[in-house]
């Protein structure tokens, strides 16, 4: 039987960038809404959001019952000729983390992919090596200097989101995934109802997912997409995800994976509402959690 802590995130909350854009949340409402929803922990967001003083952290989310379970690092990896180029943030991140007694960095890349991924048809096999290097070396740093796992979170419109991309830097850098439950059904996926690329995966690569987040897709969302040939960042701006009972991921089967592959760790709910008011996305972490109990996915 799998055992899930479930953890929020300030991407429900629409905040993709330090400054709190697109949705503008402060952050003190935030963590004041994260907690009266019922969370328990959450992942820092992106690197500067949330207040960076470790000391000032720890008494904002102690007074409020949060604990930190992870931290975000966003990294365009085709940049720079080594991982040095980003250890310096890579450093203060994990300092960070350390303080407060988080064990994993989940780490995605924000390389130029292009507007459909175009650009990583015409990458050499070198150059391909020259970037998982990066991110295998951030890997061995995090565990060796900190004792902090580098869980590796494919993403739609970035180097790693199909799953063959996703295999290739699994072999070279040997590091465990944050498996993306919405992400993974986006880019691989048929849209359909009962949508079976996710759990599928999860089932042949189980020793593999050391972390989870649970995000949904909307299927009329997702086929206007396609019909359209809409570009991602189009897709993620009309809410093609949406709240977890409402898209074409079974989250039944969600279920039945966790338990029978005995997955004991960190869930995230992240919903990506970049348009959605604070009341909105209040509304929705707490109808996704209640729904993860009535699945049983949590207590």
């Amino acid at each position: 039987m799998g055992k899930v802590k479930i953890a929020t995130a300030p991407c429900s909350w629409g905040v993709w960038y330090a400054d709190g854009t697109p949705s503008g949340t402060p952050w003190e409402l935030f963590l004041d809404q994260a907690a009266e929803a019922g969370y328990q922990a959450l992942e820092l967001g992106p690197d500067g959001y949330l207040p960076t003083d470790e000391g000032r952290l720890r008494e904002e989310l102690e007074r409020r019952g949060l604990s930190v379970c992870a931290g975000t690092a966003c990294y365009a990896f085709d940049q720079g000729a080594a991982f040095a180029h980003f250890r310096p943030r890579v450093e203060a991140l994990c300092r960070r983390l350390q303080a407060l007694g988080a064990k994993y960095l989940v780490t995605m890349d924000e390389s130029d992919v292009g507007k459909y991924s175009e650009k990583k048809q015409s990458l050499t096999a070198q150059e391909w090596d020259a970037f998982l290097q990066k991110v295998k070396d951030m890997g061995e740093y995090t565990k060796n200097e900190f004792g902090i796992d580098v869980v590796y979170h494919p993403h739609v419109k970035t180097m790693i989101e199909y799953e063959n991309e996703i295999e290739r830097l699994m072999d070279f850098t040997g590091l465990d995934l944050c498996f993306d439950t919405g992400h993974h059904s986006y880019a691989n996926g048929n849209g359909k109802p009962e949508e079976p690329s996710a759990p599928a995966f999860m089932r042949r690569f189980a020793e593999r997912i050391a972390y989870l987040h649970f995000k949904q897709v909307d299927g009329s969302v997702f086929q206007k997409v396609m019909d359209e040939h809409l570009d991602s960042d189009t897709a993620f701006d009309i809410n093609v995800m949406c709240d977890i009972p409402d898209g074409i991921i079974d989250f039944g089967e969600i279920r039945r994976v966790i338990e029978d592959i005995g997955f004991s760790g960190i869930a995230v709910v992240e919903s990506d509402m970049p348009r959605a008011t604070n009341a909105q996305a209040f509304a929705s972490a707490k109808r996704n959690l209640q729904y993860l109990r009535e699945l049983g996915i949590i207590d």
